[in-house]
């Protein structure tokens, strides 16, 4: 073997080092992309699959993401997005008219628009958060892009009244792949009639840091935790780590193995 050859990967390793290394730690993918043209297509896709409102937490900024789109060069790889504030409800209709591919959506506003709404029924999210009370005497709304929502986050205005309570179950209802959900805010009453109607619900938590009321339920699905950073917890889901649904999840199959007494519902 000549002395001055430099080992060599296989370049689906050297393609996993990479990735992984621009997804754990985006602040790295400027200079990643400057290794070698190879390099570079394998962490462009990358580049725009997180973006957020905070830089430390996103993959690119929402300056570079809008350069892209209105450049017209290419559709980014956009796969979890989340906004916060809005930058407009023209700016928004043109990122998600582009990018199309989103797989995790957070909505965080009090208010959707209603011109929004056909570019939102023609995605497919799989995670969804956000406010939708002002939009529930919308019949229609969202159908399609409800279709393969399985964890959906919920983050409406404290005490809602009970009787509200027939029209959130029909809101639910429009969500045939469910089996994940977060309320927050809501008044603790309507937790035992979504726990009775969803029957496909595996996992039900409910916000605990903006009410002290307390739910005597032995439902194993449910859980109640304090939620701090929210934008930290969405982006911890959308890199597969232990964000409040994991962590429900295993408090949940512990309750159900005994290791913890099954009418506990509080998840520090």
């Amino acid at each position: 073997m000549n002395s001055d050859s430099s080992p060599v990967l296989p370049l689906e390793l050297e393609r996993e080092i990479f990735e992984g290394a621009a997804i754990c730690c985006p602040e790295t993918i400027p200079s990643l992309l400057l290794v070698s043209h190879r390099v570079y297509e394998w962490i462009e896709k990358i580049k725009y699959r997180t973006v957020t409102p905070m830089g430390k937490h996103s993959t690119c900024s929402y300056e570079t993401l809008m350069r892209v789109i209105q450049s017209d060069s290419k559709s980014p790889h956009v796969h979890h997005l989340y906004i916060w504030p809005y930058g407009g409800t023209d700016v928004v209709q043109e990122i998600l008219h582009v990018c199309t591919g989103i797989q995790s959506l957070a909505l965080i506003r009090s208010n959707i628009s209603a011109f929004l709404l056909p570019t939102l029924a023609t995605l497919r999210p799989r995670r969804l958060w956000g406010y939708f009370g002002s939009l529930l005497d919308k019949k229609d709304f969202g159908q399609s892009m409800f279709t393969f929502v399985t964890h959906l986050a919920l983050w409406e205005i404290a005490g809602e009244p009970d009787r509200d309570i027939p029209v959130w179950l029909s809101f639910l209802a429009m969500f045939p792949s469910l089996t994940h959900l977060m309320i927050s805010s809501f008044k603790t009453t309507l937790v035992p009639h979504i726990l009775a109607s969803s029957k496909m619900l595996e996992v039900l938590v409910k916000d605990s840091s903006l009410s002290g009321e307390e739910l005597d339920n032995v439902d194993d699905r449910y859980v109640t935790i304090e939620l701090r950073s929210i934008v930290e917890q969405w982006v911890m889901g959308a890199r597969g780590g232990n964000n409040f649904w994991a962590r429900a999840e295993a408090f949940i199959a512990k309750k159900r193995c005994r290791e913890i007494q099954p009418g506990s519902s509080l998840l520090s």
